[in-house]
C-alpha cells in the first residue's frame, strides 16, 4: 500500500506543466510563432480551468449539491469520470505544446526553452511516452476513501536531446490521497485553489502575449510561422 501523499502535492504536476508554457512565452521574436497552434493551446488551458472548478466541487462537503444523497457507487463513478476528463485534458495540452515545438523553429524561441520543451513533449521522448502510458489524473477507490494518482514532473535541467525511458520512469510520482474525512477533503480543496491560482496567472500571461503580438490574419493562415 502506498503511503499517504501530503495534500499540498495534489495537482503539483500542473505547476511543472506551466513552467514549460512560461518557457514558451520567453521568446525574443514573438511575431514568428505558429499562432493557430498557440491559440488552440490557449483554448485548452481555458478548458483545463473549467475542469479544475469541477474538481474543486469533488472535495466540498458530501451531498452539498444533492436533494437526496447519492450512493457511494454513484459518487465514485462520477468522480472517476471527471478525473478521466482531467487526465485527457492534461495530455491534450502536452500535445499542443509539441505542436508549438514542431511548427516553431529555433529563431523565434528562446533556444534553451525550446530544447527543454522538446526534451519533454516530443512523441519519441521517454517523458512523453511515460506520461501517456503511465500517468493518470486520479482514480477513486470503490469505497470512496482514497484517491490514487500517477504524476510526472518536468526536468528543468534538461538541456540536450530527449529524456530517456528509464529517467522518465524514475521521475514518476505515485500518489495516494486520503479523502475519507472532512479535514482531508478540505486540505485537497485548498490544493485545488492553489492550482487554480497558478493556472490563472499563466492564463493571464498567455492572454497578454496573444493580444500584444497576434493579429486575426495570423490566426487565419496556418503557415503564419
Amino acid at each position: 500500500m502506498l503511503e499517504q501523499t501530503p495534500a499540498h502535492e495534489f495537482l503539483s504536476e500542473l505547476a511543472d506543466l506551466h513552467a514549460l508554457i512560461l518557457g514558451v512565452l520567453d521568446s525574443p521574436r514573438k511575431a514568428q510563432w505558429h499562432w493557430p497552434s498557440y491559440y488552440l493551446l490557449y483554448v485548452d488551458m481555458d478548458r483545463l480551468a473549467g475542469l479544475l472548478r469541477r474538481v474543486r466541487h469533488v472535495f466540498e462537503p458530501p451531498f452539498a449539491h444533492f436533494a437526496e444523497p447519492p450512493s457511494v457507487e454513484a459518487l465514485v463513478a462520477d468522480d472517476n469520470a471527471l478525473f478521466a476528463l482531467l487526465d485527457k485534458q492534461q495530455k491534450e495540452i502536452v500535445g499542443w505544446l509539441f505542436q508549438m515545438y514542431r511548427y516553431t523553429g529555433t529563431p523565434p524561441m528562446n533556444p534553451a526553452a525550446r530544447t527543454r520543451l522538446g526534451a519533454h513533449v516530443h512523441p519519441k521522448s521517454g517523458w512523453y511516452q511515460t506520461l501517456m502510458r503511465e500517468c493518470h489524473a486520479g482514480v477513486v477507490t470503490a469505497d470512496g476513501n482514497t484517491l490514487h494518482r500517477v504524476a510526472l514532473p518536468i526536468d528543468l535541467g534538461a538541456a540536450d536531446g530527449r529524456i530517456d525511458d528509464l529517467t522518465a520512469d524514475c521521475m514518476l510520482r505515485r500518489q495516494s490521497f486520503d479523502i475519507s474525512t472532512p479535514a482531508a477533503r478540505a486540505a485537497l480543496a485548498r490544493a485545488v485553489d492553489e492550482a487554480q491560482s497558478r493556472l490563472g496567472k499563466v492564463q493571464a500571461a498567455m492572454t497578454a502575449y496573444l493580444t500584444a503580438h497576434c493579429t486575426l490574419a495570423d490566426l487565419l493562415h496556418p503557415c503564419s510561422h
